[in-house]
């Protein structure tokens, strides 16, 4: 049925009719990007409200005010002309709207003409009464960043960083006259940083403009999402919130500060019997690991795969400020994959019966494939994205790659499929099929077990390679991709795993401890020249075809 209602607001899309209210003509940036990312149409009737005033109460909010510019305003909150983004305007209509209390009201002759329109999106305007559905059945979509379920209100984030939340919900509802409660149309989450909120909030707006072809499909269907949307009603903070808010955030940045001059995280490979029942939380007891040994040389081992071909385990080895692939057999550890620019994420993929490893080198290249330690081709995927974690798997006759598009981040799961090895990879339909920090980057090959795929995604949404999300894959052919979380894993005396891999009866994994080191500070800062240095340094080499 998902697939039938996506078939028909694809036949539809060029046709449709989107109505924009603004302020002035004027959007947030991150709103013209949504606009200029809708598929299908390509013009919209702006409806331009001349008389938006939000009150301010300088006593009471005066230090939020000041927070709001030096913390809050961003190039994506930034005020821009609609007529400036890539969709024509057909008309622009100029009204004023009359005000009941703190809400505003749509004008009759406007309501009337907003009628003969699919949708409307809601970019300007404070607080709006909703004319009953009567006087007018077009649903209204809006953007709140926040997830309904715990934080309504405003402002966008603030009270998810006091509180210690470790994401910020993005959604498009439609809109009702319960502040923030309508019908969510599509969701994503972000990445919380507790110790900068304008980094916290340039994440959420940048990634939010990938939710609108989700939602504009779900309103026009009725298809919502199953939220509650009954969280707290949040206002704006009083001065003294603003100052408690303050110090929470510089103490993280002190400790975060601390954290990186004298603690460092020490990556170890281990393998154990395979648990009983993948899927379950149950992990193997850590003293029935074996953990490799790190190689004279190498500061740390990571992101461990099985080959077959040889069979082996094949890791990333850090040294020298960057990293490369290592092989480690019975015959010891050798070096297999060394490039002049960072290479990590070793995954091994069986295409057509033979074995090929593409590692990750996105900080200076795309996908590139080898076979053993030679460099056989190097991916074309539309756009040329550099892809974080590449993953390929082939099913059912198509190869898919499951990574992050860099320009995204890692918060944006994207997929992309090919019926060959050569040819271009094209983005799937369903893409992105995660945007969240929890679950969103690959932890792992795709596994066939018991009949079903499974997928394993890092939690990004604290510490760092802290814990794989377990989903199984309901669907996946060249139109559609859906996937439901199962599991988690997590180890409760070390951080971890970060990537996991299974062969027959074995599992390997990565985990770590955070140790104290006087010069870890310079030695984080000495790799992150490095490998800057040598993404500047190094061309993408022409290869020849697989």
């Amino acid at each position: 049925m998902a697939a039938v209602r996506r078939d028909r607001y694809a036949e539809r899309a060029v046709t449709l009719r989107i109505a924009v209210i603004a302020d002035g003509g004027m959007v947030q940036r991150f709103a013209l990007n949504a606009l200029d990312a809708i598929e299908g149409p390509t013009e919209i009737t702006v409806f331009s409200c001349t008389n938006t005033h939000v009150r301010k109460h300088w006593v009471k909010h005066g230090a939020y005010y000041a927070l709001n510019l030096l913390a809050i305003r961003n190039r994506l909150t930034r005020l821009v002309p609609v007529r400036s983004g890539t969709k024509s305007v057909s008309r622009e209509i100029e009204f004023e709207s009359s005000y009941d209390g703190a809400w505003q009201v749509l004008p009759t002759h406007v309501i009337e003409a907003l009628r003969s329109f699919d949708l409307v999106l809601k970019f300007g305007m404070g607080l709006l009464r909703v004319p009953p559905p009567d006087l007018l059945p077009v649903p209204i979509l809006s953007y709140h960043h926040g997830d309904p379920d715990n934080f309504r209100g405003r402002p966008a984030g603030f009270w998810e960083v006091f509180q210690g939340a470790s994401v910020v919900g993005q959604v498009m509802q439609v809109i009702g006259d319960r502040l923030d409660a309508g019908n969510v149309a599509a969701f994503a989450e972000t990445k919380l940083f507790p110790w900068s909120y304008r980094r916290t909030l340039l994440d959420a707006y940048r990634v939010s403009p990938l939710i609108i072809n989700a939602a504009i499909r779900n309103a026009l269907s009725t298809t919502y999402l199953e939220k509650s949307r009954d969280g707290r009603n949040y206002r704006l903070p009083s001065n003294l919130m603003v100052v408690r808010f303050v110090i929470r955030m510089l103490a993280q940045v002190v400790k975060r500060i601390f954290y990186g001059a004298l603690q460092e995280k020490a990556w170890r490979v281990s393998t154990s019997a395979r648990p009983e029942g993948l899927l379950a939380t149950a992990f193997p007891d850590p003293d029935t690991w074996m953990t490799i040994p790190v190689a004279s040389g190498y500061s740390f081992y990571a992101d461990p795969f099985f080959s077959n071909d040889p069979q082996a385990i094949l890791v990333e080895g850090f040294r020298s400020g960057v990293g490369e692939i290592v092989r480690i057999d019975q015959s010891g550890h050798r070096s297999l994959i060394r490039e002049p620019g960072h290479v990590s994420y070793p995954a091994v993929a069986n295409i057509a019966g033979k074995e090929f490893i593409v590692p990750e080198t996105a900080s200076w290249s795309g996908p590139r494939v080898y076979s053993g330690n030679e460099l056989q081709a190097s991916l074309r995927i539309d756009c040329d994205p550099r892809v974080s974690d590449p993953t390929l798997i082939e099913w059912d006759g198509t190869i898919y790659l499951f990574g992050n598009d860099r320009r995204l981040g890692s918060n944006v799961l994207s997929l992309w499929a090919a019926s060959a090895l050569e040819d271009r990879f094209r983005l799937h339909p369903a893409s992105p099929i995660r945007i969240s920090p929890q679950g969103s980057r690959m932890g792992g090959n795709i596994i066939l077990h018991d009949g079903r795929l499974v997928r394993l995604g890092q939690d990004l949404s604290g510490d760092y390679g802290n814990g794989l999300i377990i989903f199984e894959i309901s669907e996946l052919n060249e139109s559609r991709y859906s996937e439901r979380e199962v599991g988690r894993i997590q180890f409760a005396d070390r951080k971890g795993p970060h990537t996991l891999n299974v062969r027959d009866d074995s599992i390997v994994f990565d985990w770590y401890r955070d140790r104290f080191h006087v010069l870890a500070g310079f030695r984080r800062l000495k790799a992150v020249l490095q490998k800057r240095r040598l993404a500047r340094s190094v061309r993408q080499l022409s290869v020849k075809p697989v």
